[in-house]
C-alpha cells in the first residue's frame, strides 16, 4: 500500500510539474516564475515520500525534510545562512548515522517462502532470495537505491506479476532459464535490460510478467 502511495503522489507531482511547464511555454501562466520562491517545498515532499514508502530510511527523510525547511525559510528572509557551508556537514552526519543504524544490512540477505512478496530499498540496498514454490509475484521499489530479487529458486505454475517502481534506482531480478519473461514496464528515462535468453513474447512455459514505471532508473534481468 505505501509503494502505491508513494506512486500516485510521484505521478501527480511530475504530471502537475509538466502542466505547468506547458503552460510556461504556451505564455497562459508564468509557472517558474510562481515555483521560484517555493521550490524547497519539492525537497519536503520529496522526504515525505521517503518515510511513506519506507520509515526505516527516516534519517534521509528528515534530511530532505529539515533541508527543505531551512531553505525555504531562508527564501523567505526569516532565517540567514551559508548554504554550503552547512550542506556537507550535514550530509556526512547523515551517512555515519545511517552506517550505525544500518550496520549489518548490507551484509545481510533475506531470504522468503512467501508466494507474494514486497521489497523496498530507500537511500539502501535490499537483496531477497525467493524460494517460493507456488510464486504469484508481488512489487519491488527502489528510491535512490538497489533491489535484488532472487528467484532462482522460485516456481511459477503458471504465471506471475511483479510490479517495479524505480527512481533513481535500481532492480535486479534473477530468473532461472526455463522462465519466460516478459517486461510492460513504462520507462521515463529509464528501461529494462536484459541479460537473459529468456525475455520473450512465448507463452510456453512459466511465465513472469514484469510491470510498473521505472523514471531515471532500471530494471535488469540475469538468468
Amino acid at each position: 500500500m505505501n509503494q502505491k502511495i508513494v506512486r500516485i503522489l510521484t505521478g501527480s507531482l511530475i504530471t502537475l510539474i509538466g502542466i505547468g511547464a506547458l503552460l510556461d511555454a504556451l505564455d497562459v501562466f508564468s509557472f517558474w516564475a510562481g515555483v521560484q520562491d517555493i521550490w524547497p517545498l519539492g525537497l519536503i515532499i520529496a522526504g515525505l515520500l521517503v518515510l511513506i514508502s519506507n520509515t526505516r530510511q527516516f534519517i534521509w527523510a528528515s534530511v530532505l525534510i529539515f533541508g527543505g525547511i531551512l531553505l525555504q525559510l531562508r527564501i523567505l528572509d526569516i532565517i540567514d545562512f551559508n548554504i554550503f557551508a552547512l550542506f556537507w556537514p550535514v550530509i556526512i552526519i547523515a551517512i555515519g548515522l545511517s552506517v550505525l543504524i544500518n550496520r549489518s544490512s548490507s551484509a545481510s540477505k533475506k531470504t522468503s517462502q512467501k508466494d507474494s512478496d514486497s521489497v523496498s530499498a530507500v537511500f539502501a540496498g535490499s537483496e531477497t532470495i525467493t524460494a517460493s514454490k507456488d510464486y504469484q509475484g508481488g512489487k519491488a521499489t527502489a528510491v535512490f537505491g538497489g533491489v535484488t530479487i532472487d528467484l532462482r529458486d522460485a516456481v511459477i505454475k503458471k504465471q506471475a506479476t511483479i510490479d517495479v517502481f524505480a527512481l533513481c534506482g535500481g532492480i535486479e531480478l534473477k530468473v532461472p532459464r526455463n522462465w519466460t519473461v516478459r517486461s510492460q514496464v513504462f520507462p521515463i528515462l529509464g528501461g529494462v535490460e536484459s541479460k537473459s535468453q529468456t525475455v520473450t513474447d512465448k507463452n510456453d512455459g512459466p511465465l513472469l510478467v514484469i510491470t510498473g514505471t521505472v523514471a531515471l532508473g532500471g530494471v535488469e534481468v540475469k538468468s
